[in-house]
């Protein structure tokens, strides 16, 4: 049985914390190894925190929407926004092999993501980002 939940949420960082706590709450019943759990949030923090501070050039207010689907094996996060077109597989690796005060900034959220998730897919259909990522359930991650 898939379990399902859908959030559309502000483009503010203040709503990552909501965010993670119904995210803590809806899977709760799965009792996930902790290495899971933790991928699971360090991926919707760095992929909402990219969206928020980057993928609008104004101050207004814009939709971001958030699902997440549970079923036997996998857990499935989306993201959709609006904002300018951003494809997270298309980024190049960042520089980790030369000492922090020689790289550039940014860019280390989407390695981790990377990393971490079992699969990951991006499309951009209608002028929205539209960003997969899969994750095994019962994998012990970190």
């Amino acid at each position: 049985m898939t379990r399902k939940m859908s959030v559309v949420l502000e483009n503010k960082l203040e709503e990552l914390s909501v965010l993670t706590q119904m995210l803590q709450v809806f899977l709760r019943p799965y009792q996930m190894p902790s290495g899971a759990l933790y991928a699971l949030e360090l991926s919707l923090e760095e992929i909402l925190v990219n969206i928020v501070s980057y993928a609008y050039d104004d101050e207004e207010s814009h939709d971001i929407l958030f699902k997440v689907e549970v079923d036997e094996d996998m857990i499935a996060m989306k993201f959709v926004d609006g904002g300018q077109p951003f494809n997270p597989l298309a980024k190049e690796n960042t520089d980790t092999q030369n000492p922090l005060m020689e790289r550039g900034v940014g860019g280390l959220g989407i390695n981790f993501v990377r990393q971490m998730r079992d699969m990951m897919e991006y499309q951009r259909k209608d002028d929205k980002n539209i960003l997969r990522i899969w994750f095994q359930r019962n994998t012990e991650t970190a």
